[in-house]
């Protein structure tokens, strides 16, 4: 549980992502008038699939090796100090690429990790610019000699050091802003895939942000960026067609070689154990390929156990109508079982009382008969 007492602290990272499609330019030259103290723009390589786009997107064959460059600009008076690092792109759990982490477990069809065949030099991992300076640093592309027609995507994330300037507010909520870029880097081995490759992989329930959901993880197993992607899914009792929960997203989008969990929330409603099946209509209009659907129907069980702890661990949940009908039997029970007993218990009270006054009875009598005789 929460404590209340406890101070809360939350990361504001404001993340300048430069990549295609759905995502916009949204880093600019003016990081002197925003406030961000830096900004960092990619040098071309040259002989890029398309030179306007603002990341790296260069085809490349296996075997090749191939040097991309970056500049980092400080437009401050102060010097500056920038970390870079190279990470592998994943989906996140809202259908979105995430270019700002590594995936601790990535996907199994994903052999080619851009982290493990892109190195930063290494006198520009971590480099200082002087101020109102700018220095270019550069990274080295190495394509294995086994990788297979695709994408493998990710970004050369940067992030300036020393911006931790912690604010606490009122509440006691401590605000930290924190300024990155994400230059992507996308590389095409020969060409893309010729179609696109979706698969349900499993069904749990789980707790999210202490929300009760059922995830379904859904895996992209070719080395494809497919956007465009709508998703619903409606949850039913096993052999029956009665819905009990549904949700639908449009617009994700899925990097290569690569899982997301989709999820169906069940809001205050108890989590019942029992035996399910989920039903997913999946649809991509990706503009690389015809349009591709997939319908998909998964059986799952939830267990009394699972049910139970993700129940009270919920923090969503409302709290426990009572049966009062079943009280109410059960306390007139209770009553009649005490009075039934407060009357036996005098019942034999007076039943001993009776004999009692009889015994005394019988006994003076037979004490008056006795001196009668000795009189005489």
């Amino acid at each position: 549980m929460f404590c209340a007492k406890r101070k809360a602290t939350l990361v504001i990272s404001v993340l300048f992502i430069l990549f295609f499609n759905k995502f916009e330019v949204l880093a600019t030259d003016t990081a002197k008038n925003s406030g961000i103290g830096y900004s960092i723009q990619k040098i071309s390589p040259g002989n890029e699939i398309d030179e306007t786009n603002s990341f790296y997107d260069i085809r490349v064959v296996p075997g090749e090796k191939k040097k991309i460059e970056a500049k980092i600009i400080n437009p401050t008076k102060e010097e500056i100090t920038v970390k870079s690092q190279i990470f592998s792109a994943s989906t996140n759990d809202s259908g979105d690429i995430n270019y700002t982490s590594e995936n601790k477990n990535p996907d199994k069809t994903l052999i080619y990790p851009l982290s493990d065949i892109v190195q930063i030099t290494s006198s520009d991992v971590k480099i200082t610019i002087p101020p109102n300076d700018e220095k270019v640093v550069s990274a080295n592309i190495v394509v294995p000699k086994g990788a297979e027609d695709g994408v493998i995507l990710g970004s050369w994330y940067f992030e300036k050091l020393g911006q931790e300037n912690a604010k606490e507010n009122k509440k006691g909520i401590t605000i930290n802003n924190k300024y990155s870029y994400a230059l992507a880097i996308k590389l095409t081995v020969n060409k893309e895939v010729e179609k696109p490759a979706l698969e349900l992989i499993d069904v749990n329930a789980e707790l999210k942000n202490y929300q009760k959901v059922i995830v379904s993880e859904i895996r992209n197993e070719v080395a494809a960026v497919v956007s465009k992607l709508d998703v619903s899914a409606e949850i039913v009792k096993k052999n029956s067609n009665d819905t009990l929960y549904k949700n639908e997203q449009k617009e994700m989008i899925m990097a290569p070689n690569s899982t997301f969990k989709f999820p169906v929330y069940l809001g205050e409603k108890q989590l019942i154990p029992g035996e399910y099946t989920m039903k997913m209509n999946v649809r991509t209009s990706d503009s690389k390929w015809q349009t591709q659907k997939w319908d998909w129907e998964k059986d799952f069980t939830i267990t009394k156990t699972t049910a139970r702890q993700l129940n009270e661990n919920a923090i969503n949940d409302p709290k426990v109508e009572k049966n009062w009908f079943n009280i109410i039997v059960i306390v007139c029970l209770f009553l009649i079982i005490i009075f039934c007993i407060v009357i036996y218990t005098i019942y034999k009270w007076k039943l001993n009382q009776s004999k009692i006054k009889k015994r005394n009875k019988k006994m003076k009598k037979n004490k008056k008969s006795k001196t009668r005789k000795h009189k005489t």
